[in-house]
C-alpha cells in the first residue's frame, strides 16, 4: 500500500522582485529550498524502502488573497487601484503564474516527485479556492512542465501524475483530506464549488459574483490586513484576530489608525453593496454548486453521504451576515456608548453640586475635586485596560472536531485530516467500536496564534504521514535532514473525548 504525505497552508505570494532581488511585501514563504530538500528526501526514502507514496497539497498552497494588488489601469475604478481587482478566472491564472515564477523552488521540487513517478494531488483552501478553474490548474501545469523538460525529463508524467480535485481526497475505509475551511464560520464558503464560474467569462459580473460568497476572513484579508504590509501575520482565528490587534494598538498604533483611515470608507461600501448583492448572482451560484455537488456524489461513489458532508458547513458568518451582524453590533456599541457616557456625566455633575454644597473651605473643595476626577480617570483607565488586555476565550476548534467526526462516522475511515487553523493538532475521535484519530497539519510559515509556553519554533515544517491505516504527524527537520516528531501535550478533549498525543502519532 502506498503512503500519503499531506501538508497545506504554504501561502506562497509572488517571490522575488526580480528588478529589486528583495522579496515582495506580503510574501510570507521563504523555504522553497527547504521544501525541495524534504521532497527529494521523500523520493529517496521511497526509492531505499520500496513503497510509492501520493503527495497532496491541502489547500492555501497559493495565497490569492495576501497579494499586492496588480497595477491597474486608467479605467479600473479607485477600489481596483487600491486592491486589485476581483480574482476572475483569467485574473487567478495571471497571479498564479507569477506566484510560480517567483518560486522556482516549489517548482523544482513538486517535478522532483512527479518525474519520481509518484501522484501529486491539489486540493483548494479559501486563500485559493480559484484552484477549481481550469485555467489557474493550466498555469500550475505549465509551469511544471516547462521544470521538468528543463530538467531533462518526460513531461509525460505531469498528465499522468498531476492531478486537481475541487474539493477533498478520499482513499475508502482509509483517510478523508480536505482543507477544513468550510467547518470554521468566518473561512467558509456557502457555494464552495464553483467551476461553472468559468461560463461567465470576465467582466464585472464576474467580478461580481466572486465577491457574492466572499467569507469574512477573506473580505478582512483582502481589504484589511494586506494594508498593514509586511508585519502582517496569517490570523485564521478570531483569538488571534484579538491577539494581533492588540499587538498593533501597542506597538504600531499610527499605522492602525491610518489604514483604518484609509480603508474603512472603501471596505464599508463594499459591504453595503455586498449586503445587498442582486439575487441573481445568488442563485447562479447557488445552482452552480448544487449542480457540481450531484456530480461528485455520483462519479465518487460517495451519493447522499456527500451531500451530508456539504451540510455541515458553517455559513452564519458569512460576508452578507456579517455586513448585517457588523451595523448591528456597532449601533449596540454606540448605544452603549452613549449610555456609559451619560452615567459618567451624571456621576461627574452629582460629585461636582455634592462637593460644591460641603460647607468647607475652598482648599478642601479642590482637593475633593482632584480626587473626583482621580477616581473617575483610574475607572476609565482600567476599564479600557480590561478590554484591551483581558485573556480571549481559547480557540473554539470544536467545529472542526465535530466535521471530522461526522465524517469518519459516515464513511468509516480511521483518518479525518484538515489544515487551514495553522494549529498543528491531534484529538481522538469518537467513533463506537474502533479508533479513529482527526490530525491538522498546522502551517510551514510564521505563525501568530499560539499562547502556550511549548518548546516549538515560530516556523514548523509540519507534515502528515499515512502509513497503512494509521497517521503520524510529523515535521521536516532542515538541519537533520529528516523528519521528526511534532511536540503536543495532553489536554481536555471535546465534548468529554479525551485527545492523546503520544508524541504526535496516532497509538494503534
Amino acid at each position: 500500500m502506498h503512503d500519503v504525505i499531506v501538508l497545506s497552508d504554504l501561502h506562497l505570494g509572488r517571490g522575488k522582485n526580480p528588478e529589486t532581488g528583495r522579496y515582495f511585501s506580503l510574501e510570507a514563504f521563504f523555504y522553497d529550498d527547504d521544501l525541495r530538500r524534504f521532497l527529494r528526501y521523500l523520493c529517496d526514502e521511497s526509492t531505499r524502502g520500496g513503497v510509492p507514496f501520493k503527495l497532496v497539497f491541502n489547500g492555501d498552497v497559493f495565497d490569492l488573497l495576501r497579494i499586492e494588488p496588480e497595477d491597474a489601469g486608467p479605467e479600473a475604478t479607485r477600489r481596483e487601484r487600491r486592491f486589485g481587482p476581483a480574482a476572475t478566472p483569467a485574473i487567478a491564472a495571471r497571479m498564479t503564474a507569477e506566484i510560480l515564477a517567483g518560486h522556482p523552488g516549489f517548482v523544482d521540487g513538486v517535478a522532483q516527485v512527479l518525474e519520481a513517478g509518484h501522484e501529486v494531488v491539489f486540493l483548494p483552501g479559501n486563500h485559493d479556492i480559484e484552484l477549481q478553474w481550469a485555467p489557474v490548474q493550466a498555469e500550475v501545469r505549465r509551469a511544471i512542465v516547462e521544470r521538468v523538460h528543463a530538467r531533462g525529463g518526460d513531461v509525460a508524467t505531469v498528465e499522468r501524475y498531476l492531478r486537481f480535485e475541487p474539493w477533498f481526497y478520499h482513499e475508502p475505509g482509509r483517510l478523508w483530506v480536505e482543507h477544513g475551511c468550510q467547518y470554521d464560520a468566518e473561512s467558509s464558503f456557502r457555494y464552495p464549488l464553483r467551476s461553472s464560474m468559468l461560463a461567465l467569462g470576465e467582466g464585472h459580473e464576474a467580478e461580481a459574483e466572486t465577491e457574492v460568497d466572499l467569507p469574512l476572513g477573506s473580505f478582512t484579508q483582502r481589504y484589511l490586513y494586506n494594508a498593514f504590509g509586511p508585519i502582517t501575520f496569517m490570523v485564521p482565528s478570531t483569538r488571534a484576530n484579538f491577539r494581533y490587534f492588540k499587538w498593533l494598538l501597542v506597538n504600531r498604533p499610527r499605522l492602525l489608525a491610518r489604514v483604518l483611515k484609509s480603508h474603512g470608507p472603501f471596505a464599508w461600501q463594499l459591504l453595503r453593496r455586498v449586503a445587498r448583492a442582486a439575487a441573481v448572482s445568488k442563485q447562479r451560484l447557488q445552482r452552480g454548486h448544487e449542480r457540481e455537488l450531484r456530480d461528485l456524489a455520483a462519479s465518487s461513489g460517495l451519493g447522499e453521504r456527500l451531500l451530508r458532508i456539504d451540510a455541515l458547513k458553517d455559513t452564519k458568518h458569512d460576508l452578507v451576515a456579517a455586513a448585517r451582524a457588523l451595523g448591528w453590533q456597532f449601533t449596540k456599541f454606540a448605544g452603549l456608548g452613549l449610555m456609559v457616557a451619560i452615567l459618567v456625566t451624571g456621576l461627574w455633575f452629582a460629585g461636582f453640586a455634592t462637593i460644591n454644597a460641603l460647607g468647607v473651605g475652598v482648599g478642601l473643595k479642590a482637593l475633593s475635586f482632584l480626587g473626583l476626577n482621580f477616581l473617575l480617570l483610574v475607572a476609565a483607565a482600567v476599564g479600557m485596560g480590561y478590554a484591551l488586555f483581558r485573556a480571549q476565550p481559547t480557540i473554539s476548534t470544536g467545529s472542526l472536531w465535530n466535521a471530522a467526526n461526522e465524517i469518519s462516522n459516515l464513511l468509516d475511515v480511521p483518518v479525518v485530516t484538515f489544515g487551514h487553523t495553522h494549529d498543528e493538532a491531534l484529538w481522538r475521535l469518537d467513533t463506537p467500536g474502533r479508533r479513529s484519530w482527526y490530525f491538522n497539519t498546522g502551517t510551514w510559515i510564521a505563525v501568530f496564534t499560539h499562547e502556550e509556553l511549548m518548546p516549538r519554533e515560530r516556523v514548523q515544517f509540519t507534515f502528515l504521514r499515512v502509513r497503512g491505516h494509521e497517521g503520524e504527524l510529523l515535521q521536516w527537520s532542515p538541519g537533520r535532514g529528516e523528519p521528526m516528531p511534532v511536540i503536543l501535550l495532553d489536554e481536555e478533549g471535546r465534548g468529554g473525548t479525551p485527545m492523546h498525543a503520544g508524541g504526535a502519532t496516532a497509538p494503534s
